[in-house]
């Protein structure tokens, strides 16, 4: 082979070429930190189903980070996959596949980061995988966050397993000013209450395979059906008729105050369209509302308050939670109300209760005041023991700021809540577990595959959120076509033949 001949000179050059280079090309040492990573949305040692979307997270905003890298590993500490990038990107699949075989277990995350000043290795943290399966998916309508105008809203469901949302129906659809309160009976996705606001108001109900929609004003009932809670019979659904006001704060820490001037507790026989009105839920002196049915559908609880002048009084309504008999057979009701928390006694209001179907428990919004909580920082879930009285806080599911409004998986395994934990305006959704002692695993933040750009670009905030079992059962067109036909079935209040 023909060797090149080199002169002393362009040897030395070459050689201090090759210095500078080996000297400028010298990786930086990597710290290490004896602090969890600071990632966002914070999944550090949260507990999830086996089913779940991956759960994507990347660093915290307040950090400069060019650079991470994510080693996941199995319960013996192997390394199972490894993610390189400004967040994380899990592949489905072999998430799926990394989760059913550590099912019971738990994996672990080792994160290093890396800034101007070199790679920082933070202590691992773990996700615990639970053996309770969680529902198909989840329903919630996203609606502005402002609270002058509704403006456009819609209803969506969202597949758990993956990233997949499907839009439901909106307002722009059945030109509406708004649509709220769809709510399936324990999950099932072939049966739902939905009311429409506007010039083609309705509540439109989906049940045993029929469709119709419900002009639900009478004389005696003077409002619109909301609040829906459906009877496990399918055969009644409790609703709360309310006149709700707001009134604006003009201290910045606190911007409304929404109200009831005045709300009463009724239940509807569903073939019958016959409106029930138990006395004790319809009360001149007390305002009544959120009601819901107990898992064997024998009780029927709801919050109740001392009457008021508002808004001048808003701020000394203390709701009750109260329950009352219920014979389904004879859609008749006990004459006595039992108060299970006493608000007065307590000085504070207890709203939105939500039984867990296995009959063990009521998840509700406890705050200091009041009966809807959209603008309090202080509303948290507490947790009332229906086998033994106990009151106490739901834990890992609160957060610092708004919590509130709630349901159950069809397990009552698992919880999902609105919450303004992240910036005060906000509401997103956290879903957390519940554990044998009858508290929450801590929530975590419904997974995106982009959460960064997702959640930092959605105008919308989400709400009235519920499990579904399966993909909703929903035709949009069949529905769009009822709602703008005007043809309504009446309801009348009276008594079950």
């Amino acid at each position: 082979m023909k060797q090149l001949s080199q002169s002393p000179l362009t040897l030395v050059a070459v050689l201090l070429l090759v210095s500078v280079s080996l000297f400028s090309c010298k990786p930086t040492e990597t710290v290490s930190s004896e602090d969890l990573p600071p990632i966002w949305p914070d999944y550090v040692d949260v507990t999830i189903p086996e089913g779940i979307a991956p759960m994507n997270f990347g660093p915290a905003d307040s950090l400069d980070v060019k650079d991470m890298r994510v080693e996941i590993r199995n319960h013996t500490g192997k390394t199972i996959m490894v993610s390189r990038g400004t967040a994380t990107r899990f592949p489905l699949r072999m998430w799926h596949r990394i989760l059913r075989e550590e099912t019971g277990s738990f994996i672990s995350f080792q994160v290093d980061m890396k800034s101007e000043n070199g790679w920082t290795r933070y202590i691992p943290f773990k996700m615990h995988i639970s053996q309770d399966p969680i529902d198909y998916g989840l329903t919630y309508r996203l609606i502005p966050p402002g609270y002058q105008s509704f403006g456009h809203m819609g209803i969506f469901e969202r597949n758990l397993s993956n990233f997949h949302q499907r839009e439901l129906l909106d307002t722009r659809m059945v030109n509406s000013g708004c649509i709220n309160c769809h709510t399936q009976n324990r999950t099932d996705p072939s049966t739902f209450s939905l009311h429409i606001r506007g010039a083609h108001s309705a509540t439109f109900l989906k049940h045993d395979g029929k469709s119709e929609c419900l002009n639900t004003v009478t004389d005696s009932t003077k409002g619109f059906f909301v609040y829906p809670y459906w009877h496990p019979s399918g055969k009644y659904i409790g609703y709360s008729t309310n006149a709700t006001r707001q009134s604006f704060y003009t201290s910045a820490d606190k911007m409304l105050e929404s109200y009831d001037e005045w709300s009463d507790v009724i239940v509807y026989a569903v073939d019958q369209h016959i409106i029930l009105r138990p006395p004790q839920t319809n009360r001149s002196d007390r305002f009544e509302s959120w009601p819901a049915f107990s898992a064997d559908g024998k009780t029927l609880f709801y919050s109740s308050s001392q009457f008021g002048r508002l808004p001048r009084d808003a701020k000394k309504l203390h709701y009750s939670l109260c329950s009352i008999p219920f014979d389904p057979e004879t859609g008749t009701f006990g004459e006595t109300v039992d108060t299970l928390l006493n608000a007065d006694r307590m000085n504070s209001s207890f709203n939105l209760p939500r039984p867990s179907y296995d009959g063990k428990y009521i998840l509700v919004t406890r705050s200091d005041f009041g009966t809807l909580q959209a603008g309090h920082k202080e509303a948290d879930l507490w947790i009332y023991d229906l086998r033994n009285g106990d009151f106490h806080n739901a834990g890992g599911i609160n957060g610092i700021g708004q919590d509130s409004f709630h349901n159950w998986s069809s397990n009552s395994r698992w919880a999902v809540v609105c919450s303004r934990r992240e910036d005060g305006l906000y509401t997103r959704l956290y879903i957390a577990h519940m554990r044998d002692d009858g508290t929450f695993d801590k929530g975590f933040l419904l997974p995106q595959r982009n959460p960064g750009k997702y959640y930092y670009e959605l105008i919308y905030s989400y709400n009235t959120p519920d499990f579904t079992s399966g993909k909703v059962q929903f035709n949009r067109h069949t529905v769009r076509k009822m709602v703008m036909s005007h043809e309504r079935q009446g309801v009348e209040v009276g008594t079950i033949n």
